[in-house]
């Protein structure tokens, strides 16, 4: 009568054999950190922190009495994204509007646009005016 089957034999076997590989390696690791250091380094790559993006000069358009308004109807997004507090999204979505609803006729329609409340108006309002349509 077998106490244990071939199959059971073996995968303890397995185990044992595992087992005592783990150990050795352990040992190993132990008695000779240095080569453990190699080897380890052998394949790594150096670590190279991705190039950074130069930061987005900021061009704040101070209003003053020499200053031209710029002409809502015919800005672009570039030319509005200088503005103070609009950044690309809101250029964006201020081209849109006027595109999708026609031309401005008061700088206080700005109002309508999501992302343009009172205050930001009152601040926008010196460096704009609306010209003849395009």
């Amino acid at each position: 009568m077998d106490l244990y089957t071939r199959r059971q034999l073996t995968l303890l076997l397995v185990v044992v054999v595992v087992a005592g590989a783990g150990l050795g390696i352990d040992r190993w690791r132990r008695t000779d950190p240095e080569q453990v250091e190699r080897l380890e380094a052998f394949d790594r790559a150096p670590v190279t922190p991705p190039p950074a993006r130069p930061p987005r000069p900021v061009v704040r358009a101070v209003p003053s009495r020499a200053a031209v308004p710029l002409d809502l109807n015919r800005a672009t997004e570039d030319d509005l994204d200088r503005l103070p507090g609009i950044g690309p999204a809101l250029a964006a979505r201020i081209v849109e509007m006027r595109t999708r609803r026609g031309t401005f006729g008061a700088v206080d329609e700005l109002r309508r646009v999501r992302g343009i409340g009172d205050a930001m108006l009152a601040r926008l309002r010196p460096l704009l005016a609306i010209g003849p349509a395009p």
